[in-house]
């Protein structure tokens, strides 16, 4: 290891950025352990949700995010890393190890990635009907490299949007994920966590052709194949394998992709409804990829209208 050691204050900065990364609920499931010379992603397995997550492949997605996130961060911060995921098998809840090396110069860029990472906020609602320009799109799929990352149109789009009909038809009729819902949206009395009432659609709802997440108060709607464009953009991450390690960088490629996004003007909204029940992850498996990957994350990106704020459960 280096003998340049990171400050405290330093590495709790870091951190802060790190957990402002978007998860499953807001339930950011990771912690950090680490001194001045390393830091530490640990997975909280007290922070599961086994009815939306019962693979737990989200959870680790979400960890994926916080560490790409960490490494902006130190990076920007001139700081020379190097990143081990996965570093010990008789440890499975830690997830990555970072090592920092040493000083160097910071990545041209990297600074406006951080900011925009402050910036960035989940945006439910429907968007600015106007086209995002394909050389956006394209910026966006390339920002996303620890995974591959499609633009989802066309057939596959209408694919897509029934995959997500029906998953929201599967957790209208189950109890049990209503009730784990409602615990993390900011509508049951006891939780002070999660997402907020004022970030959350009431009631079922179509942004055109998708449905989104109803957060346990109604029926899921119907689907209309037309769309005007204030749904946006989609894009699909997918990894060749669909183990941990695939996971975690997904939640990395998924976190630079929104980052990117932000700095773009975009706003942006991950999407896993579809992917978190197995008949219509495999629906969108073979229709959006040919059964030649494995579908991690929607990402539905769009020009933005007036957004709320929401609460972060770390501050």
């Amino acid at each position: 290891m280096s003998d340049v050691r990171v400050s405290a204050q330093e590495m709790r900065e870091v951190c802060g950025l790190a957990d402002r990364a978007p998860s499953l609920f807001n339930s950011q499931p990771w912690q950090w352990r680490g001194g001045g010379d390393f830091l530490e992603l640990l997975l909280d397995r007290s922070l599961e949700l086994p009815e939306t997550d019962p693979d737990k492949r989200e959870l680790v997605i979400s960890n994926g995010v916080a560490l790409q996130h960490a490494l902006l961060a130190l990076r920007a911060r001139g700081w020379l890393v190097n990143v081990l995921r996965l570093p010990d098998a008789s440890e499975p809840e830690l997830l990555a190890r970072i090592e920092v090396l040493g000083r160097g110069d910071p990545a041209p860029g990297d600074g406006a990635l951080v900011r925009a990472a402050r910036r960035r906020e989940v945006d439910r609602r429907e968007y600015a009907p106007v086209p995002v320009p394909p050389s956006v799109l394209a910026e966006l799929a390339s920002a996303g490299a620890a995974a591959q990352v499609s633009v989802i149109t066309g057939d596959q789009r209408r694919a897509v949007a029934q995959a997500f009909a029906r998953a929201a038809r599967v957790h209208a009729a189950s109890d049990r994920y209503r009730a784990e819902l409602a615990s993390w949206t900011g509508m049951a009395s006891w939780s002070a966590d999660g997402a907020p009432e004022t970030g959350v659609p009431w009631r079922a709802r179509e942004h055109d052709d998708l449905v989104v997440r109803d957060f346990g108060w109604a029926e899921a709607a119907g689907v209309d194949p037309a769309s005007n464009g204030a749904a946006g953009c989609l894009l699909l991450i997918s990894t060749g394998a669909d183990d941990r390690d695939a996971h975690l960088r997904a939640g990395e490629a998924l976190g630079a992709l929104l980052c990117r996004a932000e700095l773009a003007g975009l706003a942006s909204c991950p999407l896993s409804e579809a992917l978190e029940v197995r008949g219509t992850r495999a629906l969108v498996r073979r229709e959006a990829l040919a059964d030649a990957g494995h579908p991690q994350m929607m990402v539905r990106v769009g020009w933005p209208r007036p957004a709320d704020g929401s609460p972060r459960h770390r501050t």
